[in-house]
């Protein structure tokens, strides 16, 4: 149950036909559930201290100006506009960890999954079109994560690079919270069976 606004499916499925190269047949096709990427949510468990704290500090801040019969006028001119000004930035990047988690869900909202006989990929229609896919032949492992009800979230290795720090870090293409994702699984290492 969700109350995000989302493209009616025929419209998203018309953008995913768009998509398709001449001759590309699409095999499965997915919309994921919003309501099911609870998970997101946990930033808050950084964002809300972060954010508490940030207006805490600004609180403090414009204290010199609340109290301003017994402050100096040497600290209410210097410290009371510039610790606020320093401040400000901060409640800015604390709201808008609050804010991710529902942008996370209203981009699912406006998302489609497609597998092809060639390809995985990802369509959004959210404001512009978004698109991203990944050849069957640059696929490598796959792992799934199901709910009893088939809902779940499939993650393909696309492949690996080393980071700044010299860490490996490991690609991923990831088709999260979506309907039938065993079938989807089914018929990704049916294909890469016949690839090899």
């Amino acid at each position: 149950m969700t109350t995000l606004m989302s493209p009616p499916a025929p419209e998203l499925e018309a953008i995913l036909q768009r998509e398709l190269l001449p001759g590309e047949r699409l095999l499965w096709s997915g919309r994921p559930d919003p309501s099911r990427l609870r998970a997101i949510f946990a930033i808050w468990f950084f964002a809300v201290p972060w954010t508490a704290f940030a207006l805490f500090w600004e609180a403090m801040a414009l204290l010199p100006w609340m109290a301003s019969s017994h402050t100096p006028l040497g600290i209410q001119w210097s410290f009371g506009i510039v610790f606020p000004l320093f401040g400000l930035p901060f409640i800015g990047i604390g709201l808008a960890m609050l804010w991710m988690p529902f942008k996370a869900q209203r981009k699912a909202a406006q998302t489609i999954y497609g597998l092809t006989d060639r390809r995985l990929l990802r369509v959004t229609a959210c404001g512009k079109r978004e698109s991203a896919s990944v050849m069957l032949d640059q696929m490598g492992p796959i792992d799934v994560t199901a709910d009893a009800d088939g809902y779940g979230t499939l993650r393909v290795q696309t492949g690996t690079r080393v980071d700044s720090d010299g860490d490996k870090v490991t690609e991923r293409f990831e088709v999260a919270a979506v309907p039938e994702v065993n079938r989807l699984e089914g018929l990704l290492l049916e294909k890469q069976a016949r690839i090899a």
